[in-house]
């Protein structure tokens, strides 16, 4: 009974609160303590200002050191999230959902389609932002596994597993959606990228609720990681989509075709996740 009883209440307002402050608090400690270990990032150097061998260099020691740090600090970071919800909802609080569905490739094809159409439907408002300062993760092997591998798989454990399932254990559909879609852009370092991951993160939560599979999300969210970076290999990190179609007729085609994506699935899903609401009930 005493179980129960904490399930019917979890979570509270201020549960939400404290493991959105345990996880920065974590990174705090996760960062001091490596810091007096020893454990320090490599320093970049401006491209200017060394030989194109040695910039190489100093971006492989980066993406080496943060291929090991960064899931150190999640690690750390979700762990102790996890144990807050476990101590604060029981034992059946948190049961992170991994059908196959979420396997299903037209379901993943959907779901990669729907985020990059919303990424050049918000290329103008972008525009109006601040430049972006890039979140560099270096070159090179490693890089590759933390943008596909270790950056998609914690991240969505973090996002959708924790928060998003213990939201929605009290909370509706489109609230939860829309508080782990936010912390998922404060996690993100400046207003470009953030403003990206916070409609990334509202299509993850509804490809996440869909399928009831965390697949889906890893995958949709790797994908696009390994898009986002292969662009920055090639020099085009900063670059447009109107820049890259050459603007003119292309990129107004190519913008259109986007916003009819984008809107069709939105409102598809929309109508979807009311009917899965209804069942519910």
């Amino acid at each position: 009974m005493k179980n129960d009883s904490r399930n019917r209440i979890f979570p509270l307002v201020w549960d939400v609160v404290a493991m959105i402050a345990l996880f920065f608090v974590a990174q705090l400690i996760g960062g001091v303590v490596l810091a007096l270990c020893g454990a320090k990032a490599p320093v970049i150097s401006p491209v200017e200002s060394i030989t194109a061998e040695q910039y190489m260099c100093e971006q492989v020691a980066f993406a080496n050191y943060n291929a090991v740090v960064f899931p150190l600090l999640m690690g750390f970071a979700l762990l102790l999230v996890w144990l807050y919800v476990r101590l604060r909802g029981g034992r059946r609080a948190v049961a992170i959902r991994h059908t196959v569905g979420g396997l299903n490739p037209s379901v993943i094809f959907v779901g990669v389609m729907w985020l990059l159409s919303s990424q050049i439907v918000l290329e103008p408002l972008l525009a109006w932002l601040p430049s972006s300062n890039g979140g560099d993760v270096g070159r090179g092997v490693w890089a590759w596994v933390t943008v596909m591998i270790s950056a998609p798989i914690l991240e969505e454990l973090l996002c959708r597993g924790l928060l998003y399932e213990t939201l929605r254990k009290r909370w509706s559909i489109a609230l939860s959606i829309a508080i782990s879609a936010l912390f998922f852009g404060v996690l993100h370092a400046d207003w470009h990228t953030s403003i990206v991951a916070i409609v990334a993160g509202a299509i993850f939560s509804v490809l996440y609720e869909r399928t009831s599979s965390i697949f889906v999300t890893i995958i949709v969210h790797s994908i696009n990681n390994a898009l986002a970076y292969a662009l920055l290999c090639f020099g085009l990190g900063d670059a447009t989509f109107s820049s890259i179609l050459g603007g003119g007729v292309t990129y107004y085609v190519v913008y259109a075709v986007a916003v009819v994506i984008f809107v069709a699935a939105s409102v598809e899903a929309y109508f979807k996740l009311s009917k899965q609401c209804k069942a519910v009930e």
